[in-house]
Protein backbone atom coordinates (compact mmCIF):
# COMPACT_ATOMS: atom_id res chain seq x y z
CA UNK A 1 0.00 0.00 0.00
CA UNK A 2 1.34 3.02 -1.03
CA UNK A 3 2.19 6.32 1.57
CA UNK A 4 -0.20 9.18 1.95
CA UNK A 5 1.73 12.40 2.48
CA UNK A 6 0.30 15.10 4.93
CA UNK A 7 -0.53 17.27 2.35
CA UNK A 8 -2.51 14.59 0.36
CA UNK A 9 -4.14 13.64 3.46
CA UNK A 10 -5.26 16.93 4.03
CA UNK A 11 -6.95 17.53 0.61
CA UNK A 12 -8.37 14.21 0.98
CA UNK A 13 -9.95 15.47 4.01
CA UNK A 14 -11.33 18.46 3.20
CA UNK A 15 -12.72 17.08 -0.15
CA UNK A 16 -14.73 14.59 2.18
CA UNK A 17 -15.92 16.69 4.56
CA UNK A 18 -17.04 18.73 1.44
CA UNK A 19 -18.68 15.38 0.22
CA UNK A 20 -21.10 15.22 3.76
CA UNK A 21 -20.72 18.72 4.86
CA UNK A 22 -23.92 19.89 3.79
CA UNK A 23 -26.22 16.73 5.07
CA UNK A 24 -24.40 17.14 8.13
CA UNK A 25 -24.86 21.37 8.30
CA UNK A 26 -27.82 21.22 6.65
CA UNK A 27 -30.41 17.81 6.58
CA UNK A 28 -32.20 19.49 9.59
CA UNK A 29 -35.00 22.10 11.24
CA UNK A 30 -32.27 25.14 11.22
CA UNK A 31 -32.18 24.53 7.17
CA UNK A 32 -33.79 22.16 4.70
CA UNK A 33 -36.69 21.16 7.72
CA UNK A 34 -36.95 24.62 8.76
CA UNK A 35 -40.36 25.21 8.70
CA UNK A 36 -40.17 29.28 8.65
CA UNK A 37 -38.01 28.40 4.86
CA UNK A 38 -40.38 28.92 1.92
CA UNK A 39 -40.23 25.98 -0.63
CA UNK A 40 -37.82 27.88 -3.24
CA UNK A 41 -35.41 28.49 -0.17
CA UNK A 42 -35.45 24.91 0.81
CA UNK A 43 -34.69 23.96 -3.01
CA UNK A 44 -31.49 26.02 -2.80
CA UNK A 45 -30.59 24.64 0.02
CA UNK A 46 -30.71 20.86 -1.26
CA UNK A 47 -29.30 22.39 -4.73
CA UNK A 48 -26.38 23.89 -2.51
CA UNK A 49 -26.11 20.23 -0.71
CA UNK A 50 -25.89 18.19 -3.61
CA UNK A 51 -23.45 20.50 -5.53
CA UNK A 52 -21.39 20.45 -2.09
CA UNK A 53 -21.54 16.70 -2.27
CA UNK A 54 -20.68 16.56 -6.16
CA UNK A 55 -17.60 19.12 -6.03
CA UNK A 56 -16.36 16.83 -2.89
CA UNK A 57 -16.37 13.69 -4.23
CA UNK A 58 -14.67 14.69 -7.63
CA UNK A 59 -12.31 16.31 -5.72
CA UNK A 60 -11.87 12.91 -3.92
CA UNK A 61 -12.13 10.80 -7.46
CA UNK A 62 -9.19 13.30 -8.87
CA UNK A 63 -6.64 12.54 -5.42
CA UNK A 64 -7.42 9.05 -4.97
CA UNK A 65 -7.10 7.86 -8.75
CA UNK A 66 -3.44 6.92 -10.23
CA UNK A 67 -2.90 8.62 -13.43
CA UNK A 68 -0.25 9.10 -15.62
CA UNK A 69 -1.25 13.04 -15.27
CA UNK A 70 -0.29 13.46 -11.52
CA UNK A 71 -0.08 16.95 -10.98
CA UNK A 72 -3.48 17.86 -12.93
CA UNK A 73 -4.89 15.24 -11.15
CA UNK A 74 -3.74 16.99 -7.71
CA UNK A 75 -5.01 20.39 -9.28
CA UNK A 76 -8.34 19.19 -9.74
CA UNK A 77 -8.51 17.35 -6.81
CA UNK A 78 -7.54 20.55 -4.81
CA UNK A 79 -9.88 23.28 -6.85
CA UNK A 80 -13.09 21.11 -7.34
CA UNK A 81 -14.02 21.30 -3.27
CA UNK A 82 -12.59 24.34 -3.29
CA UNK A 83 -15.11 26.00 -5.59
CA UNK A 84 -17.41 25.34 -2.74
CA UNK A 85 -15.53 26.98 -0.26
CA UNK A 86 -15.19 29.99 -2.57
CA UNK A 87 -19.08 30.70 -3.41
CA UNK A 88 -20.15 29.78 0.54
CA UNK A 89 -17.63 32.63 1.16
CA UNK A 90 -18.36 35.10 -1.61
CA UNK A 91 -22.30 34.30 -0.43
CA UNK A 92 -21.26 36.89 1.97
CA UNK A 93 -21.41 39.59 -0.81
CA UNK A 94 -24.78 39.67 -2.02
CA UNK A 95 -27.53 41.89 -0.58
CA UNK A 96 -29.25 40.73 2.93
CA UNK A 97 -27.07 37.69 2.40
CA UNK A 98 -25.66 36.83 6.27
CA UNK A 99 -24.85 33.76 8.30
CA UNK A 100 -26.19 31.04 10.57
CA UNK A 101 -26.13 33.61 13.86
CA UNK A 102 -28.98 35.70 11.93
CA UNK A 103 -31.46 33.38 12.20
CA UNK A 104 -30.02 31.43 15.37
CA UNK A 105 -27.26 33.61 17.32
CA UNK A 106 -27.78 30.74 19.91
CA UNK A 107 -25.85 28.60 17.95
CA UNK A 108 -23.21 30.48 16.69
CA UNK A 109 -19.96 31.47 18.92
CA UNK A 110 -18.92 34.95 18.98
CA UNK A 111 -15.46 36.45 19.97
CA UNK A 112 -14.82 39.70 20.98
CA UNK A 113 -18.25 40.97 18.77
CA UNK A 114 -16.95 38.76 15.51
CA UNK A 115 -19.06 35.99 14.56
CA UNK A 116 -17.70 33.28 14.20
CA UNK A 117 -19.49 31.49 10.93
CA UNK A 118 -19.67 30.49 7.39
CA UNK A 119 -17.12 33.19 6.73
CA UNK A 120 -14.70 31.26 9.24
CA UNK A 121 -15.24 27.56 7.94
CA UNK A 122 -14.49 28.84 4.07
CA UNK A 123 -11.22 30.57 4.84
CA UNK A 124 -10.43 27.84 6.93
CA UNK A 125 -11.52 25.07 4.43
CA UNK A 126 -9.21 27.33 1.20
CA UNK A 127 -6.50 27.78 3.52
CA UNK A 128 -6.11 23.61 4.51
CA UNK A 129 -6.80 23.50 0.76
CA UNK A 130 -3.88 25.52 0.14
CA UNK A 131 -1.40 24.21 2.69
CA UNK A 132 -2.19 20.68 1.23
CA UNK A 133 -2.03 21.57 -2.37
CA UNK A 134 1.76 23.44 -1.45
CA UNK A 135 2.99 20.61 0.62
CA UNK A 136 1.71 17.86 -2.33
CA UNK A 137 2.91 19.88 -5.10
CA UNK A 138 6.33 20.28 -3.49
CA UNK A 139 6.14 16.44 -3.67
CA UNK A 140 5.14 15.86 -6.98
CA UNK A 141 8.46 18.15 -8.63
Amino acid sequence: MKRTNSGRRILISVAALTTVGGFLADWNRTHLFNPNWPPHAKFHDAQSIILGSFLGASGLYFLRRRSKYPERDLALGALLPSFFWVAQGASFAFPEAEGFEAEFPEKVPCVKGVWVNERFSSALMLALIAAGYAAERGRCT
